[in-house]
């Protein structure tokens, strides 16, 4: 795992920011979650944020692992993805938190309908009932990005 973090405490008007990047693996996941739950926590953030931000982020990070990843070495007809990476960046402002999960495919993210007994299909939703939105796009440099925007707590909303 390597990460490029700036985590240091911070005043209600700045901004920060983190990125970690991953080998696209499954235990890469659990990483995303930890590295997002210790930043936040370090940049004093409360419990409902940290929550929804580790689940926004496990589900971006899975996504990416799995389809992201996955579709990669198809793409380009590989058997191993040692080579695919990850990235996750966290960007704290006064108002918001944007999450950013990167890959190495093209292909962007479709939301799904997935039926009651399915077991997977519902991270996209799962995404758009705790953010205030999402988007993808794809990288010119190769590769594509989701985004998602959590609102923070302000005092007026605290109280």
């Amino acid at each position: 795992m390597s990460a490029v973090a700036d985590c240091d405490a911070l005043r209600p008007t700045e901004v920060a920011s983190a990125s970690l990047e991953l080998k696209a693996v499954l235990p890469a996941a659990r990483q995303a979650r930890t590295f997002t739950r210790e930043c936040l926590r370090l940049w004093d953030e409360g419990e409902e944020l940290i929550d929804a931000a580790v689940l926004i982020v496990c589900e971006l990070a899975t996504n990416a692992i799995r389809h992201g990843a996955a579709l990669l070495l198809a793409e380009r007809g590989v058997r191993h993805a040692s080579d695919s990476m990850i990235t996750l960046t966290l960007a704290l402002q006064p108002d918001v938190l944007h999450i950013e999960v990167r890959d190495g495919s093209a292909v962007l993210p479709v939301p799904r309908a997935p039926e009651h007994g399915d077991d997977s299909g519902r991270g996209l939703v799962i995404i758009a009932a705790l953010a205030e939105s999402w988007t993808s796009g794809r990288d010119p440099r190769g590769g594509k990005w989701v985004r998602a925007r959590l609102p923070r707590a302000t005092g007026a909303d605290t109280v």
